[in-house]
């Protein structure tokens, strides 16, 4: 027997983590990054309209007053439009400047007469209005580090860098199996004796909230063979077993025997605390194995 924080102990020192698998950045949300992610590009990847206006030369409407419109350049087009002396390009929310152009007026503070343009602002300053490439990330440079959980927002971020696979950590297979001669399914008529099996609802509902998705449940009731059997398979699918029930030392009890039929080493059975005294942890090969109080 041993104290809670002896075994806390004990579990981290025999825990590790899976190798990395790479997966499709759609897929990986919830899982950590096993390594350091960079951008694969500029962000912006060229000098950007903030907003639907007017790219210019400042000086150019500081000298003259007003500018000739010459042309437009939607968002996501290749355009050829070139900025003269005097002119003026109608631009939109996040389409490419113009070369040449420094400063974008938003459409709200101008007067348009024809292909006659007059500013209206008189707060605008040179380079107003333009996201300038590579102010958000350069090329090359640390998106997220590795160690970190993908959230909606990494996935989106690292989308928006370029990157469509990531090297990750996958999540464990974990196996529940509930023992007990007791046990009937919720739904089902209770005969005499029996009670309901909720803890591997509880379990498994508690694994997914984690972000485990291969989850294995099975059953076995209190005899030694069946439970080892049933131990054996799972450990061979799993990495990790967890099981309820049958873990004391009763005449019913079977966990911690079946495990040792299965090769599991015993780290250890019971605890320094009430409730939850019989707790039982070993390992094999790597795989976990944990046996819960019914």
């Amino acid at each position: 027997m041993i104290p809670v924080t002896e075994a806390r102990k004990i579990i981290k020192e025999h825990t590790f983590t899976l190798p990395p698998v790479t997966l499709n950045i759609a897929k990986a949300i919830g899982h950590v990054l096993a390594e350091d992610v960079y951008a694969s590009c500029d962000i912006p990847p060229f000098h950007q309209s903030a907003m639907d206006g007017y790219a210019f030369v400042f000086a150019d409407w500081k000298n003259k007053g007003s500018l000739l419109i010459n042309g437009e350049v939607p968002a996501g087009t290749e355009s050829n439009v070139s900025l003269s002396p005097g002119k003026a390009v109608r631009i939109f929310t996040g389409a490419a400047v113009p070369e040449g152009a420094d400063t974008v007026v938003m459409q709200e503070k101008v007067n348009r007469e024809g292909e006659q343009l007059f500013i209206e602002d008189e707060l605008l300053e040179e380079g107003k209005n333009i996201r300038r490439r590579g102010t958000e990330i350069r090329k090359g440079d640390l998106a997220l580090p590795g160690g970190t959980t993908l959230t909606p927002a990494g996935v989106g971020f690292l989308s928006g860098v370029g990157i469509a696979k990531v090297r990750v950590y996958p999540r464990p297979s974990v196996a529940v199996i509930v023992t007990g001669n007791e046990l009937q399914s919720p739904g089902e008529p209770l005969q005499h004796g029996q009670i309901y099996e909720s803890n591997s609802f509880m379990l498994r509902s508690a694994l997914l909230e984690m972000g485990v998705e291969n989850i294995m449940v099975d059953g076995a009731k209190d005899n030694l063979d069946e439970l080892t059997a049933v131990l054996r398979k799972t450990l061979n699918h799993n990495d990790v077993v967890l099981l309820t029930g049958g873990v004391s030392v009763g005449d019913y009890d079977f966990v911690v025997e079946a495990s040792g039929n299965c090769g599991v080493q015993t780290l250890f059975h019971r605890l320094k605390q009430r409730p939850g005294k019989p707790l039982y942890f070993g390992k094999k090969e790597g795989k976990l194995v944990f046996g819960l109080p019914g």
